[in-house]
């Protein structure tokens, strides 16, 4: 059964160019809007664009630095590069550097088709990812497709299949029993932002069933833990009286400079594919 189709927003001039670059590649089968300008809640009008093109095979690095402006693509995040190494959601990634800034991402539609067959025998995995607290499910590839919007042909986006919502409430659910114990663990042997860090991920695994329970796709959002309802207000309350639940960007970029951590190196770090440790850059 198919999903809804979003509408695909009104694209300014300068993303409208790089749709229509990529749609006019011998491989890419369909190329869609993800993210907040997908689902028309922009954080703010300067929010980035988010572009996914779905692909028979990868198209040569030299056709996709075609569709950038003069200059760019040379030792910065504008160079084609590959991203997430070692995860079955390999991607080639580029961005392009105008305002807003339009990230895309080129994804093998084969992945998508895989992740499906696995997806409807009740079967994922959860991946470490920095982007997301407490990692992300390989059925991402699903979600996103299903909350995007379509602007160059078609992937048949899924709802979700019964087996995979049988199988991952209780696992979720279960993440969050253990990520609890292991906070008590952590207060215990009085070490409260250990501890917090374990609540959050209990949290956001409640959050994770919560959506998947509905028959939710899950998207990669600053907003999961509102959207799924995991917390209440008394339960915010809870977590903001807790030491770590008063940090500030202020005082988490003095952390940085107490540690000598540029924080501002993390989207090279990202880029390169460190996340995945070492020998794994490509």
């Amino acid at each position: 059964m198919s999903t809804a189709e979003l509408k695909a927003p009104e694209l300014p001039p300068a993303v409208r160019d790089v749709v229509d670059g990529l749609a006019a590649l011998p491989t890419v089968r369909s190329v869609r809007v993800a993210g907040s300008r997908a689902r028309g809640k922009p954080t703010s009008p300067d929010s980035d664009w988010d572009i996914l093109a779905y692909t028979d095979t990868l198209p040569d690095r030299d056709e996709l630095r075609r569709l950038l402006p003069p200059g760019a693509g040379t030792g910065n995040r504008s160079e084609p590069h590959t991203a997430n190494p070692g995860h079955p959601f390999q991607e080639t990634e580029f961005t392009v550097p105008v305002a807003p800034r339009i990230d895309v991402c080129l994804r093998p539609l084969a992945h998508l088709r895989q992740e499906e067959d696995r997806a409807a025998r009740g079967l994922f995995t959860v991946h470490s990812y920095p982007k997301t607290a407490g990692g992300v499910p390989s059925y991402i590839l699903l979600s996103e497709a299903a909350l995007s919007a379509p602007v160059h042909g078609d992937v048949g986006t899924v709802a979700c299949p019964e087996a995979l919502v049988a199988a991952a409430v209780p696992w979720w659910r279960g993440r969050a029993s253990c990520a609890l114990l292991l906070a008590i663990d952590h207060v215990t042997a009085g070490e409260p932002l250990g501890a917090l860090e374990h609540v959050l991920a209990a949290a956001t695994s409640v959050a994770h069933a919560r959506l998947i329970s509905r028959g939710r796709w899950y998207p990669i959002t600053k907003r999961l833990l509102g959207e799924a309802g995991a917390l209440d207000d008394r339960a915010r309350e809870r977590l903001a009286e807790l030491p770590a639940g008063r940090l500030t960007e202020a005082v988490v970029r003095q952390a940085a400079d107490d540690l000598g951590v540029d924080v501002d190196d993390g989207l090279g770090w990202l880029a390169a594919g460190e996340h995945m440790g070492p020998g794994h850059r490509t």
